[in-house]
């Protein structure tokens, strides 16, 4: 027998029915109540008491509830969690309804759409983004709607995926939809769990979704998509923000496609390694170059810089405009100064429109609005003289918008109260009727004490007090004692233990006077303040492009900052495809270093005569900084920064490529030789003779044979196919004979100073290769104990010695030198009839049989010349 549930409860599972996939927060007075399996799973995570509420028949049901006041953060607890809310509210006046009020969902909030404030990072975008795949075409498509911004790429080939991965990552969407069928999921899902673990994805069926008209059209007039698959992307994107936010949008009205032919490339692998806007260690901001070179004052300025290191420019031209207005901001510091200090007035109003525009906006925000741009017409006016040409340009799209502050000014209080439905928001003498009812409600303390005096005379009862209470409302209250004087005209209200209360006709009609009009107040301050916030959202779109210059304002103050602070210089452009570094600094670790100087180096690469450096020397020498260095510099290069340099002149590169570190991927089964030769093999694949190669200690994860053979490999197919600026560190001190058969290829070492036993790292890049590893001095500084460092000194000494007995015919007795014929082949291997073999395959283009077949047939032949068959 089906149970009848209260009236209430039967509206309650007749609108969850149609949100399943959301927990309900349903609007009861000042709660937001939830119910059956809804109540058991918010009182779990939120960690509040569950209890239960007469359902119809005796039949009791869950239930726990918050306060609608604040409700924000526990919302943003169930959202972190990897739920969905759906908030449901009165739809309808009380007073007006028959019967049951009608409540109906307003909104949902997912994690991609999550507007409060509190939940936001202040200078990072939160993007929810969108995947949609047609006919081998694979659109990415992203929108914060916290600040408007919209963005689109179309892939394809067979990379898509790989590349919708990379972009991902730069994104860091806190939600992915995914529209019908992908055929890549599976390796995204993998890619997300590894790297972007916060992510949440929502699964849409084509079926499911329908639209009364063409969305795309209506928020965007420009840089619309041309095909259809991107077209698609866009709509559905558009859509599941509509049928989430259910309210207008219009603040989304900028689209902008992601071009690689205006920005370089960097993938996540290198997004990742060289720690541009998130550190490998917890993925925060700290010790990355973000984090050296924001001195943004705004939170749209700190959200930009992060969007120009992750998308350097390519065009010399757009990266000089840049140079040229951080040049002339040093030379103006009265100005420089100045502008810095209004920034600091300036509030996030990119996302306060976004609240204004969907309804959420307080009175607080609006007086954030006005304090923000109430000092535009001085930023305006101190840049106004400015010649660079992105200054003027600035200037120039800076608008005041006098009249939006002027409103504001005029409306509303400076302090206003955080509620918009409780009144104090709204200044005296803005609104005449409003004024009247306030009048009203401030005498009314002075008309009660008068009416309490007056009784008293009249009755004569000295301990008479008029008082109010919110269930009763206005009283007279009288001690029994002196009931026998209460006149005629007295209507008992309510009897008490020691008195009793009444009312009089004067009293009432005080009362319904008063309390009519603090309601009438309550109710005039609001439709002031909505009719106020529908003028703003009238000029959303002009006042989102004031803030836009504003961002990118800050951003060049940013890197100016830094430029002065660190002794920066600015880098010279060429066209030649050169890179030439004098006395470069690492901008990240010469910033961590407590009172030590950091060692600069020179670099000097081009395809003339010095394409790849081959970099060899000690582990822990300063390697992999030196070449993560060259590859920041450059970066910085290419967002206009100053870098730290003495002299620089940097031809623009199409991307970069880095392979670094050992790590596993164990969330695709991956293992760290494995993951080391996938990243090679995209660079491989995708880098070109514009591009600049970071690679650190190829071939590690396996065999020494094997790991020399392929570092071999890798250097001559990058020297004869792809032609890339190289930096090429390896503990493979045999590669260094590869400079005698290339005039583009040059060794490199480090310095190294050696004092008896004791070794001393000089952090130098000097010409020439290096001949020893010092791992056994790197396993010493790392604490390894005295007894395996002195046999490990002893193994090492009977292995060269072994080795330069190789070379002279001689026999050695040495035991441990017998026992080391592996390890003697491994040195001469290149010498070997091997080689031949070696350098005549092509293994990027071997199957994985002929590739065993091949392994087989040397290993085979080394045994012949080792001798041991």
């Amino acid at each position: 027998m089906a149970i009848s549930y209260t009236p209430m409860l039967e509206q309650y599972r007749e609108v969850k029915s149609r949100h399943s996939n959301e927990i309900l927060f349903f609007r009861l007075g000042d709660f937001y109540e939830m119910f059956f399996e809804d109540a058991e799973t918010a009182s779990r995570e939120l960690e509040i008491t569950l209890t239960s509420r007469e359902g119809g028949q005796n039949n009791r049901v869950p239930m726990c509830g918050v306060p609608y006041h604040a409700a924000d953060n526990y919302i943003a607890k169930l959202i972190n969690k990897g739920y969905k809310v759906a908030i449901c509210e009165q739809i309808e006046d009380p007073k007006q309804a028959k019967g049951i009020v009608r409540r109906d969902v307003v909104k949902i909030i997912t994690p991609g759409t999550i507007l409060a404030e509190a939940s936001l990072p202040d200078k990072a975008n939160q993007y929810l983004a969108l995947l949609y795949e047609e006919e081998e075409e694979l659109c990415l498509t992203a929108c914060d709607i916290s600040t408007g911004e919209c963005i689109w790429a179309v892939f394809s080939g067979s990379s898509r995926t790989n590349t919708v991965c990379d972009q991902l990552y730069r994104l860091l969407p806190a939600e992915l939809v995914l529209v019908g069928k992908i055929d890549g999921l599976a390796a995204i899902n993998g890619f997300l769990g590894q790297r972007v673990p916060g992510c949440a994805t929502t699964a849409l069926a084509i079926p499911e979704i329908t639209f009364s008209a063409d969305l795309l059209e209506q928020h965007f007039s420009e840089d619309l998509p041309v095909t259809q698959t991107a077209k698609a992307a866009v709509n559905y994107l558009l859509y599941y923000l509509h049928h989430t936010l259910k309210t207008n949008l219009s603040h989304v009205n900028k689209l902008v496609k992601i071009d690689t032919h205006d920005h370089m490339v960097l993938d996540a692998s290198t997004l990742r390694n060289l720690e541009i806007t998130r550190n490998m260690r917890d993925g925060g901001r700290k010790d990355t170059l973000l984090a050296v070179l924001d001195f943004t004052k705004t939170a749209m300025g700190g959200r930009l810089l992060k969007k120009w290191l992750e998308a350097p420019l390519l065009h010399p031209g757009h990266i000089l405009r840049r140079q040229e207005a951080i040049a002339e901001l040093m030379n103006k510091g009265a100005v420089r100064e100045a502008v810095r200090e209004l920034l600091e007035e300036v509030y996030d109003f990119e996302r306060i429109l976004t609240r204004i525009e969907v309804g959420s906006a307080s009175a607080r925000d609006l007086a954030a609005l006005k304090t923000s741009l109430a000092v535009l017409p001085d930023i305006k006016a101190k840049i106004q003289d400015c010649q660079s040409d992105m200054l003027t340009g600035i200037s120039n799209d800076i608008k005041t918008h006098v009249d939006v502050t002027n409103m504001i000014q005029t409306a509303i209080v400076d302090n206003p109260p955080f509620s918009v439905r409780e009144g104090g928001i709204i200044r005296t003498g803005y609104d005449l009727e409003l004024d009247e009812l306030r009048s009203i409600a401030r005498d009314s303390k002075q008309w009660i004490q008068d009416l309490e005096l007056r009784e008293k005379e009249v009755t004569g009862i000295k301990s008479l007090k008029v008082g109010y209470n919110k269930v009763f409302g206005y009283y007279i209250e009288v001690t029994h004692a002196n009931t026998g004087a209460v006149p005629p005209n007295y209507i008992r209200k309510q009897t008490l233990v020691n008195a009793e209360r009444y009312i009089t006709p004067e009293l009432k009609d005080f009362e319904t006077k008063v309390l009519g009009a603090q309601e009438k107040i309550t109710n005039i301050e609001y439709q002031l303040f909505t009719v106020i916030r529908e003028y703003i959202k009238e000029r959303i779109s002009d006042i989102q492009q004031t803030a836009r210059q504003i961002a990118q304002l800050d951003v060049l103050l940013s890197l100016n900052e830094a430029a002065m602070r660190y002794n920066y210089t600015r880098p010279g452009l060429n066209q030649s495809r050169d890179l030439l570094i004098k006395d470069g600094r690492h901008p990240v670790v010469e910033r961590l270093l407590a009172g030590e100087m950091f060692v600069p180096n020179d670099t000097e690469l081009n395809h003339h005569n010095s394409e790849i450096m081959i970099i060899t020397g000690p582990n822990m020498a300063g390697k992999s900084t030196y070449m993560r260095q060259v590859a920041l510099l450059v970066i910085m290069t290419q967002i206009g920064s100053f870098i730290p340099v003495r002299e620089a002149s940097i031809c623009p590169v199409d991307r970069i490529f880095t392979r670094v570190g050992a790590s596993d991927d164990l969330a695709t089964g991956q293992s760290t030789f494995m993951v080391e030769m996938t990243e090679t093999a995209q660079i491989i694949k995708f880098a070109t003779a514009n591009s600049l190669i970071i690679l650190d200690e190829i071939g590690r994860g396996t065999s020494t044979f094997d790991g020399m053979s392929i570092a071999r490999a890798v250097v001559e197919y990058i020297k004869d196919k792809v032609r890339a600026k190289t930096l090429f560190a390896t503990h493979y001190h045999e590669l260094i004979e590869l400079a005698e058969y290339s005039k583009v290829i040059k060794n490199y070492s480090v310095a190294v100073k050696e004092r008896g036993n004791d070794v001393v790292f000089l952090r130098r890049i000097i010409p020439g290769g290096a001949d020893r590893s010092y791992g056994i001095h790197v396993a010493h500084l790392a604490g390894l104990p005295k007894r395996i460092i002195e046999r490990a000194q002893q193994i090492l000494q009977d292995l060269e010695q072994s080795k330069n007995d190789t070379a002279t015919g001689a026999v050695t007795p040495s035991r441990e030198a017998a026992a080391s014929t592996s390890a003697n082949a491994a040195i001469s291997l290149f010498s070997s009839g091997i080689a031949d073999e070696l350098l005549a395959i092509d293994i990027m283009t071997l199957t994985p049989l002929e590739a065993l077949n091949t392994l087989y047939r040397l290993q085979n032949k080394a045994r012949e010349e080792t001798g041991r068959l």
